[in-house]
């Protein structure tokens, strides 16, 4: 691993040593910076707070496609970025019975990188207004070809639980990686809330930091608000703060939710905070992504 961290070091003229794939964000995650530990969703259960799937009672499909790239390229940037590098995602649920699961498989590329994650979830309330979830994740990362070795294989254990407080409050926790598997900026813990402020108005925030740092020496944190304008569309906004990868940013995204079939789609913008990140100062990476996701 310190080998791979001082090549990269090299790679990327003077950047930080990290260069891997940020966290897979599904397009709802996108719209709202991230935030959503204490989100009621189905598709999300897969890769953030597998407990919420506990909630639901119909079954659900997701298929998801985005893209990644580079604007205001920086004149002090050498290596040529690859932009317009294209991640998917595929996502089903069975959420009928008292034990709800899904599946999924993910493909993403960045920053040279190649991750495939094929994942498995299971969730069940722990009473009238509690869930608890465990998520279980195969990942197999691709290094650049100048690299050594090229690939990866890590066996990744989350652990969620949401809680209902009240009709208008609702608390979620997670914990990602705990086989700590990953790299360390992966192993953290996650805490948040949705509150509603009205009928169509959702507050959204997550807290989260990493397991061997104390709460507020490397944390990040993401706020959004949810609008209903009408009865089947929702218009989202968020913004964030990663100390952990040195980005922040702010982004947008729309929904349309059918009785059988949905779409959406956001855009997140981030840019760097320090010289951890792999962008220079100036630059913005900027996530598109498009998701159809069906009720069956």
């Amino acid at each position: 691993m310190k080998k791979i961290y001082i090549l990269a070091m090299l790679l990327f003229m003077g950047q930080s040593s990290w260069a891997q794939i940020r966290d897979y964000q599904t397009t709802r995650l996108l719209s709202t910076s991230g935030a959503g530990v204490a989100s009621i969703l189905t598709t999300e259960a897969a890769i953030l707070n597998p407990a919420s799937a506990a909630f639901f009672d119909e079954n659900t499909a997701s298929i998801q496609g985005s893209e990644v790239s580079l604007k205001d390229k920086s004149k002090e940037r050498r290596d040529n970025f690859s932009s317009k590098k294209r991640s998917y995602g595929y996502f089903v649920s069975d959420n009928k019975g008292p034990v709800k699961g899904g599946l999924s498989y993910i493909n993403q590329s960045e920053n040279r990188y190649q991750r495939e994650r094929i994942s498995m979830h299971v969730a069940s309330m722990m009473g009238k207004k509690s869930s608890f979830g465990l998520n279980y994740q195969y990942v197999q990362d691709r290094f650049p070809s100048d690299f050594s070795p090229r690939r990866d294989f890590s066996h990744i254990l989350n652990a969620g639980m949401t809680r209902v407080i009240s009709n208008d409050l609702i608390l979620g926790v997670v914990a990602k990686d705990l086989t700590r598997a990953l790299s360390e900026h992966e192993q953290k813990v996650i805490a948040g809330l949705q509150y509603s402020l009205s009928d169509k108005i959702n507050l959204i925030f997550d807290y989260g930091f990493l397991y061997n740092r104390a709460y507020n020496k490397k944390f990040t944190w993401a706020a959004a608000t949810q609008l209903t304008l009408f009865k089947d569309f929702y218009v989202r906004g968020g913004l964030f703060e990663d100390q952990i990868l040195n980005f922040k940013g702010y982004s947008w995204g729309a929904s349309w939710v059918g009785p059988r079939l949905g779409v959406e789609f956001a855009q997140k913008f981030s840019e760097q905070t320090s010289k951890g990140s792999y962008i220079y100062s100036g630059e913005t990476l900027v996530d598109s992504s498009l998701s159809f996701f069906f009720t069956f």
